[in-house]
């Protein structure tokens, strides 16, 4: 793999991987023309980038011709309608792979003609089965190139994807039970509070160590949820902003695994007639503009998706929705809702769509089908 950003990439870099003699292997391969149409060269694709993907990730450089393995010369490619081809590729990985893949492309310009490069990430969710037309087979690489994986293989990758799985839901579960035990980074007031955790793939399966003491040194915007005024401060874990002295309203702890637990303990704690409401709108407006605020802190940090997020709320029960229809209203009878998680690919999702599945639940815990905030696209609608 070229180490530079994919964007950055220009012809010169080819010529050093010609000067420095690097061959084909485990995270870089090279190919004279693209795959044409025909059933086998799209089964060669879909086989070369899926290998990619179970094992560390890789450029599949097209454009390039090599002798023995070893680049030799960029010649570019021929094509009347560019675009045209690369979605014609795109296509063949959305059908032909499962489950999808995280990859980019980027056409490079060089004297000769465009280097189409498809750069694939090391997949956590994997293995990746080449599916096109009953192919079904699963494909790894090492220095020689790729090469189908063998049942030993198949059981470590799909016991390396349950155990991540299983990481982040003890994660989930451990860090719950400290906050209904007040073990938390600040002290903070009593009720009901809003639990939102995003927990990076990567952050499990090889812990990484982020720079999250950035947001110290160079005072870069980071608010708890529904917050203006905040301080911050280091920690052991990493970085902890809160609102509110001595005992703190809103706290979010950013790890430096990339992890972060944002905890919100005002907006659940309104009544109305002696009846402890939860306003609907407020604070689903507040959890769409805060999960957008925290992609954008993993944006800043450099993390690569898939990131799992998930919504909690506890200490909520005998709350109801604070809506009109008193007569559908039902009060919640748990104290701790654990609603399902979602499986982020891309840190510029929209965080509407993300949130509705979990909101939805909410309100079915307290006897309605769905929230009334979101129309079923997943978009989010101003109540009249």
């Amino acid at each position: 793999m070229i180490t530079k950003p994919l964007e950055q990439i220009v012809e010169a870099d080819f010529q050093t991987l010609i000067s420095n003699a690097v061959r084909e292997g485990r995270t870089i391969e090279y190919k004279g023309t693209l795959p044409g149409n025909a059933d086998a060269d799209k089964r060669e694709f879909l086989a070369d980038v899926s290998s990619f993907s179970n094992t560390a990730g890789g450029d599949l450089i097209y454009g390039a011709e090599e002798d023995q393995g070893a680049l030799t010369r960029v010649v570019g490619l021929a094509m009347a309608d560019a675009d045209l081809e690369i979605r014609r590729l795109e296509s063949t990985i959305a059908d032909g792979l499962e489950p999808r893949i995280r990859y980019s492309l980027r056409l490079v310009p060089c004297s000769g003609g465009p280097v189409l490069i498809i750069r694939t990430e090391k997949s956590w969710i994997g293995p990746h089965r080449v599916i096109f037309r009953g192919h079904d087979k699963f494909y790894g690489r090492n220095a020689a190139g790729k090469y189908p994986l063998d049942v030993t293989e198949l059981r470590a990758a799909f016991t390396l994807a349950s155990g991540i799985r299983e990481k982040i839901r003890a994660f989930r579960t451990d860090r719950i039970i400290a906050l209904n035990n007040n073990e938390t980074p600040m002290p903070l007031v009593a009720g009901a509070k809003i639990v939102l955790h995003l927990l990076p793939i990567e952050s499990f399966a090889a812990p990484a160590q982020y720079d999250v003491l950035r947001y110290m040194r160079s005072r870069l915007s980071l608010p708890p949820m529904a917050s203006s005024a905040y301080d911050m401060r280091i920690n052991l874990e990493g970085v902890v902003s809160f609102g509110g002295r001595p005992t703190a309203h809103a706290y979010t702890q950013v790890y430096r695994s990339g992890i972060i637990e944002a905890v919100e303990g005002s907006l659940l704690n309104s009544e109305r007639q002696g009846i402890g409401m939860i306003p609907s709108i407020a604070y689903e407006q507040r959890l769409v503009e805060y999960l957008d605020r925290c992609l954008a802190i993993l944006r800043e940090l450099g993390l690569v998706p898939p990131v799992v997020v998930a919504l909690t709320l506890t200490g909520v029960r005998g709350l109801r929705m604070s809506d009109d229809m008193l007569e559908d209203n039902y009060p919640i009878n748990q104290d701790t809702l654990i609603l399902p998680e979602a499986w982020v690919d891309d840190l510029n999702a929209s965080p509407e769509k993300t949130l509705k599945p979990m909101v939805d639940c909410v309100w079915n815990a307290c006897g309605y089908e769905k929230s009334k905030n979101f129309d079923d696209q997943g978009n989010w609608i101003q109540r009249r």
